[in-house]
């Protein structure tokens, strides 16, 4: 007798239900057994009552032990047996079945709270107005296939505190997009470098640098996406391996544009150094935990790309002084924030003195950067819409 797995029961009862009539196949094997009804049920130790309640259906809260003995007589597969006790039910015990099955779904995968907080769901605690917006948002006409899409092929975790079932709805967000734009293009290691080499001079255009950015990653096989940064995560950016091409997302975390281009180039560095190791688990985020220090290589290596430490100690002495910091950017190629952000990092990291509220003058708004990126903002119809929306935009010539 092989495990009942009551997860799959319950997915299987209103899609895929197991066609027998038991009377039927009841009769044949009393008669293959040579004993009459009365005494089988009496061997079985089954009320013929209670028998014909399960098999008719009209039983409302079946005896698992009498299923068990019952199916075993009839030489059918417990689970299966199972199946067609519950498809016999009476349609409100049906709905309810069916009821408990969404809510476990929706608490199992979702922090419904927060969400609704953050305005992905409306305050209508409705099981079914729920489950339909999920399953629009992602693309899937059912639980099933939600679950074959979507967990199966990322994770598989029994438990999860609320900031995993965020970080699991940000994941599941993005390899869905990714899967959605799929980038047509091949992916190309050794373009992607001479991106790399020459891409810090677009940090200067606030308003066009990383749409150019974006779409030169995109032509080499390397898809980059936004998404607003959802609370609890903790999450600035990550790299996912989709159709085995490198897909970056990067969130609007600290809401600071000196941020955006640190990630971006963070992530890259998974990208070039990373992908075998990232391929091997579908995605890698940054901030998680960092058992081969690949995520301080990655932050050595984007401090280093935009200021490295013998420039922090040339221009500390003289940040005080707009104009010297000014030409000290333009002749770095990067954004002016881009040096004030770094000092910051430097001043706290070296001398553990906080500068965090200052120069916040020289910092631009980050939504003038993004906004011709279309960013997912979770206020999207489905996830379809937002990418097809993204996919216009690296397309355009």
């Amino acid at each position: 007798m092989k495990n009942i797995n009551v997860d799959q029961l319950l997915k299987t009862i209103f899609e895929s239900p197991v066609s027998l009539d038991v009377r039927e196949r009841f009769n044949e094997k009393i008669e293959e057994y040579g004993i009459t009804r009365t005494r089988a049920l009496k061997l079985l130790n089954v009320d013929k009552d209670v028998f014909d309640q399960i098999i008719s259906g009209k039983a409302k809260q079946p005896n698992l032990i009498h299923i068990v003995k019952i199916a075993e007589f009839l030489d059918i597969q417990i689970d299966d047996f199972i199946q067609i006790v519950l498809s016999n039910q009476s349609s409100e015990n049906i709905s309810s079945i069916d009821r408990a099955r969404k809510v476990t779904f929706l608490m199992k995968n979702f922090d419904v709270k927060t969400l609704t907080k953050m305005g992905f769901f409306e305050h209508k605690y409705e099981i079914d107005i729920l489950l339909d917006k999920v399953l629009t948002f992602f693309g899937y006409g059912s639980i099933n296939e939600f679950e074959r899409g979507l967990v199966e092929p990322l994770f598989s975790r029994a438990k999860r505190s609320f900031s995993d079932k965020m970080k699991d709805f940000w994941v599941r967000s993005a390899y869905q997009t990714f899967k959605h734009i799929d980038n047509p293009n091949e992916y190309d290691r050794n373009q992607l470098k001479e991106i790399v080499v020459n891409m810090k001079p677009y940090s200067q255009d606030v308003k066009s640098g990383l749409l150019v950015v974006f779409k030169a990653l995109y032509s080499v096989g390397v898809t980059v996406i936004l998404q607003s940064y959802l609370s609890t995560t903790h999450v600035r950016g990550g790299t996912f391996a989709v159709n085995g091409k490198p897909c970056i997302v990067l969130t609007d975390y600290n809401k600071k544009y000196p941020t955006i281009w640190f990630t971006l180039m963070h992530e890259l560095h998974h990208v070039l150094f990373d992908f075998d190791m990232i391929k091997t688990n579908s995605f890698h985020l940054s901030g998680d935990d960092d058992l081969f220090l690949v995520e301080e290589k990655a932050d050595n290596f984007a401090r280093d790309y935009f200021l490295p430490l013998e420039k922090f100690q040339y221009i500390k002495t003289y940040i005080n002084n707009r104009y010297m910091v000014a030409r000290f950017a333009k002749e770095n190629e990067i954004h002016i924030s881009l040096v004030y952000s770094f000092f910051t990092w430097y001043q706290k990291n070296l001398y553990n003195r906080n500068y965090h509220a200052a120069f916040k003058e020289f910092y631009p708004d980050y939504q003038d950067a993004v906004a011709k990126l279309n960013p997912v903002t979770w206020q999207e119809e489905s996830l379809k819409v937002a990418s097809d929306k993204i996919k216009s935009v690296f397309e355009i010539k």
